[in-house]
């Protein structure tokens, strides 16, 4: 085969989904009665099937589209002086644009019948291949690469992204008998660059560098060559609707929300609770009431917090044991709502501590559970199909609204949320399938010389005005100490807009590694704080689902996450909490005339009504996955230049257990963190 430059085209307008009639949501592909290969009762099979990428009618379509993208935009061979035959084709279509293949045959006595050896389709009747994935439908396909040329230079050339300036026959369809592959298309956009790989290789990178107009100039000999990339526009937030969205859209406000799970501090030990109310003293001191999560048949009395330092989320640390160790070798592992509470009251199971492990309990099934609400909008897409939009949910332990950022699986990749949507199918008014997913942004975190601290990083709010205040503070605050240590800076480097990603997707909530990690590992926090190393705090806590695997020994059967729907948020913590228990929006602070029952009960002394009870936390990740050979790579940012070395989280986090160390920082659990991950700082 003969070698090729590959040619990687980094923008599209591609969609796999579109709206049909402005409401109907229709996938941009064959149909279903298309893509379905049974043949006929006279033996004929008509159908669409999708061309893999190794396929020779894809490699013929991306080599036929290099070609003619190289000759437009008058690439020169690198090896032309050498006599190489070398030339180009793309790496792939652009993102989300597919290729199938429509096949007719006839199949009698178990043969195809061929009706003509020199027919295109081989020994089919037909095999046409048609390009799916302009945004116009499934009806708007092209039919061969030169149909499609015309639609890919323009993705290429055009930086304004304006359709009306494609030629191609579906964007321009009065200017069908115009368009020949080898027209010349105005543009006013930027020069581009490609990287090309070595030959035979798909490794090239395309980027986009300055200036005005086409260049014509001749290519220098293993030089880059001409070509692509419109760069991508972050998605603009929809402004908060309501006062508690905009307080948890500040830097530096309150870290918890009402209505989340939490671990919270008994003095001499910890336990679970839910955040019912928040309010800010007169000497602006976040303040939050704290109900203890529990067994149905007593619930200790709610208690009150006067410092963000005397509480933790719930995915900072890992679910300990049951004290009663039956409960840990069970092979139908035990739920709140189906618990033998009777008998694990009667000591039936050991003899633990019945409201420790009640709330456990409690929290496992809070973590598996999730509560869209404050509806925005509803939608039909088809009869018995309706879309709701929702301003944002409780997912786990936590309360996410629209403009949060989210913690993506794996690695630290953030998701900034834009939506929140439900889709609902029902049949004679009674709902028989739900499914919810979360859109929006994702960034990536970056690294980039920057040796003067006067001169504003790329991760300065005024170079990021659509990014989340928090997002941009917390960074410039970080990148204020490594420009100072190493003359390095980071920021949010935007990959894609308009993602969409399941529940199981998202780790959590992203927190200020500037105000949370300080908290979780304090004499860590300044050690890095001082070499300029300090990693996203992400690093120091679990996801969303990791408890699922917890109290589980090896060899004990697999445990699937769930995604369990509460309509309402107070439903999903049932009778861990008392039944007068009320989740309490706004940060308006009791009255005289309303005062708070923790404050009631306090008497000035947080202890005061609270549970004695002791929980043994072992705060190391013992994950759901820590039953299989997956690893989560990230890069190690500060050895190397912009990828960084190679770095096995596992490695760092030692899921499998560590030695105890540092146990009597924090009285009441041992505190084991392994040592490389408090001492390295993985940035």
């Amino acid at each position: 085969m003969a070698r090729f430059y590959p040619l990687y085209v980094r923008r599209s307008d591609g969609k796999l989904e579109v709206l049909v009639r402005g409401k109907r949501s229709e996938t941009n592909q064959p149909t279903d009665e298309q893509l379905d290969q049974k043949p006929d009762r006279n033996g004929i099979s008509d159908y669409y099937r999708q061309v893999n990428i190794e396929e020779s009618k894809h490699l013929d379509w991306r080599r036929k589209l290099g070609g003619m993208l190289a000759r437009e935009l008058d690439f020169k061979d690198k090896n032309a002086q050498s006599g190489s035959d070398a030339s180009y084709m793309l790496v792939s279509f652009p993102e989300h644009y597919r290729l199938y293949e429509h096949v007719k045959k006839t199949v009698k006595d178990g043969k195809t019948e061929i009706k003509s050896k020199t027919h295109a389709g081989g020994g089919n009747d037909r095999q046409d291949a048609y390009l799916y994935g302009h945004p116009a439908g499934r009806k708007k396909r092209y039919r061969s690469p030169a149909d499609f040329f015309p639609h890919l230079l323009w993705l290429c050339t055009d930086e304004s992204g304006d359709p009306e300036n494609c030629g191609c026959k579906i964007c321009s369809p009065e200017d069908l008998d115009e368009v020949v592959p080898n027209t010349k298309v105005k543009s006013q956009g930027p020069t581009f660059k490609v990287d090309a790989g070595a030959s035979g290789t798909a490794t090239g990178m395309l980027r986009q560098v300055s200036g005005q107009g086409m260049t014509k100039g001749k290519q220098e000999l293993g030089g880059p060559t001409p070509v692509l990339q419109r760069p991508l526009m972050p998605t603009i937030l929809d402004p908060p609707r309501n006062d508690d969205q905009i307080i948890d859209r500040q830097y530096g406000g309150f870290i918890y929300r009402s209505g989340e799970l939490v671990w919270f501090s008994r003095g001499a030990s910890w336990g679970l609770g839910a955040v019912l109310r928040r309010w800010r003293t007169s000497t602006n001191l976040n303040q939050y009431t704290i109900q203890p999560l529990s067994h149905p048949f007593s619930h200790p009395a709610p208690v009150a917090k006067v410092t963000d330092t005397e509480l933790r989320p719930w995915l900072a640390w890992s679910v300990p044991n049951y004290t009663n160790a039956a409960l840990n070798s069970a092979l139908d592992p035990p739920r709140y709502e189906t618990m033998d509470w009777h008998a694990l009251m009667q000591k039936k199971f050991g003899s633990g501590d019945a409201e420790v492990d009640g709330s456990i309990l409690a929290a496992k099934a809070v973590d598996a559970s999730y509560t869209p609400f404050a509806s925005v909008r509803t939608i039909e897409l088809e009869a018995g199909v309706m879309e709701t939009y929702y301003d944002g949910i409780y997912l786990g332990a936590e309360k996410i609204w629209i403009g949060d950022p989210l913690r993506l699986a794996p690695g630290t990749d953030i998701l900034v949320l834009h939506s929140v949507v439900v889709r609902r199918r029902s049949i004679g008014g009674q709902i028989q399938q739900q499914s919810v997913f979360l859109l929006g942004d994702t960034y990536t975190l970056q690294r980039h010389p920057h040796p003067n601290p006067s001169i504003p990083t790329l991760a300065s709010a005024a170079n990021n005005p659509r990014l989340p205040a928090r997002l941009t503070a917390d960074l410039e605050y970080r990148n204020a100490l490594s420009i100072a240590a190493k003359g390095v800076a980071h920021y949010w480097k935007l990959v894609a807009v308009n993602n969409r990603h399941e529940l199981n997707d998202i780790k959590g909530r992203w927190y200020e590694t500037s105000i949370v990690l300080p908290i979780l590992q304090p004499e860590q926090f300044e050690g890095l704080a001082r070499k300029g190393e300090i990693s996203e705090v992400t690093l120091w806590m679990n996801s969303r689902g990791d408890c699922v695997g917890a109290n589980r020994g090896w060899g004990m059967p697999v445990v699937g996450r769930q995604n369990v729907y509460k309509a309402r948020r107070r439903e999903v913590f049932g009778q861990s909490m008392p039944a007068g228990a009320e989740i309490r929006d706004g940060i308006e602070p009791p009255s005289a005339e309303n005062v708070d029952p923790a404050l009631e009960a306090m008497g000035g002394n947080d202890m005061v009504g609270a549970s004695q009870s002791s929980m043994d936390i072992d705060p190391v990740f013992d994950t759901a996955q820590n039953n299989s050979s997956d690893e989560i790579r990230v890069a190690r940012p500060g050895e190397g230049q912009d990828q960084g070395d190679e770095v096995v989280l596992d490695d760092f986090m030692n899921l499998d257990g560590v030695e105890e160390q540092g146990s009597g920082d924090l009285p009441g659990f041992g505190q084991q963190y392994s040592q490389e991950a408090t001492q390295q700082g993985y940035y």
